[in-house]
């Protein structure tokens, strides 16, 4: 059989989907040695894996662009024969094969303003992911998804994905592992940060969804002056938060950041006090799983996804509730015996994610395709 992943979000711009895309893809076709696996890349993004029964096709065309809504058959020759994933939410027209699509969550179609912060961008955006999303989730013959949460809410809006939806969760590679010295871990951060005081940190797309608003008000409400706050953000850091920095008066202890090197992202999780994931909506909550797998405590917002993934190893607070969140700050910095117990929770609680379970399941699913009727002609 080939299975053909398109794995164009998996380049090196960093991505919730591309993590995906390369921890599953990655580990495929060692998985099944007798079988083809050809992924779709960007023109120059490295191989997504190496092995002889692996190949890659280079595509120009933007993974969230209208030719992969529109004609993604025209972007590569596929046969009835193969099977097509999907793994970025939404699922195109005029495919000749069965379909595998994976959608991370349904926030597009449920909270649109938490996804596109531009309004004048929005009817555009619900056009192209409410079609793409929907066809995924009426015609797709499976549908995988990151967390139990994510298989819930997909029910919740279409009732006749039922039977059809398969969880494969995230994972996080080997990197994020607790440090051998922490002394070599903070020596590190400080040398990626450029300081050296203890700190929360902030990881995630700088978008409504994630809510970092409110992590800016909880840390400016708890009072620790000791602490700084780092959000890493990837697009735009900062944007609509500077000015709330500069009315709260913490301009001086707040740092943002589009990205850091892997080594010192790392070292950021293994030495901050706590990752901050205040988000208002999640497909799963991958910082938070990065940072347990590195010994860091997490303070998060209580959303079903990142309960799940916590799995009663984070400290929760109502989404939106700064108070409460400054709460949980202000416990993490005063009281080390629990900064100790969250980090031996945390660390068990990661074992839990595993990216080659994933990819065992993924493939499980292609071949039930595979021997099943396909469904309708997408």
């Amino acid at each position: 059989m080939r299975f053909v992943v398109d794995a164009r979000y998996g380049g090196p711009e960093p991505s919730g989907i591309g993590n995906y895309v390369r921890g599953i893809g990655s580990r495929l076709p060692a998985l099944s040695p007798d079988d083809r696996f050809r992924f779709w890349v960007r023109p120059r993004a490295a191989p997504i894996a190496t092995l002889p029964n692996a190949e890659h096709v280079r595509v120009r065309a933007v993974p969230a662009g209208l030719a992969t809504l529109l004609w993604p058959a025209r972007l590569d020759a596929l046969a009835p024969e193969d099977v097509f994933h999907g793994p970025a939410n939404i699922l195109g027209f005029g495919l000749p094969c069965p379909a595998v699509v994976t959608v991370h969550d349904v926030m597009w179609l449920e909270h649109l303003e938490w996804c596109q912060p531009r309004p004048y961008l929005r009817p555009v955006s619900r056009a192209y992911y409410t079609t793409g999303i929907l066809r995924a989730l009426r015609l797709a013959d499976r549908i995988l998804t990151v967390s139990q949460a994510s298989a819930d809410a997909i029910v919740r809006v279409e009732p006749g994905a039922h039977g059809r939806v398969v969880v494969t969760p995230n994972a996080c590679e080997a990197h994020f592992r607790a440090p051998e010295s922490r002394d070599d871990a903070r020596r590190e951060a400080a040398r990626a940060l450029g300081f050296d005081e203890p700190y929360f940190l902030v990881v995630g797309q700088n978008q409504p969804s994630k809510a970092h608003d409110v992590a800016v008000r909880a840390f400016a409400e708890a009072g620790l002056s000791r602490h700084r706050l780092v959000l890493v953000q990837r697009l735009e850091p900062g944007r609509g938060l500077h000015r709330l920095v500069r009315e709260l008066g913490i301009e001086r202890r707040v740092s943002f950041a589009s990205s850091l090197p892997l080594s010192g992202l790392v070292a950021a999780y293994q030495s901050a006090d706590a990752l901050v994931q205040p988000s208002l909506a999640e497909g799963f909550g991958l910082p938070a799983l990065e940072a347990m797998a590195s010994g860091c405590p997490v303070a998060a917002s209580d959303i079903p996804p990142l309960r799940e993934v916590l799995g009663g190893s984070g400290l929760l607070s109502a989404p939106g509730d700064a108070s409460a969140l400054a709460g949980n700050l202000r416990r993490l910095a005063e009281e080390p015996t629990l900064l100790g117990e969250l980090r031996e929770r945390g660390l068990e609680r990661a074992k839990a994610f595993s990216w080659d379970r994933s990819a065992a399941l993924t493939l499980d699913v292609y071949r039930d395709v595979v021997a099943r009727p396909r469904r309708v002609a997408a």
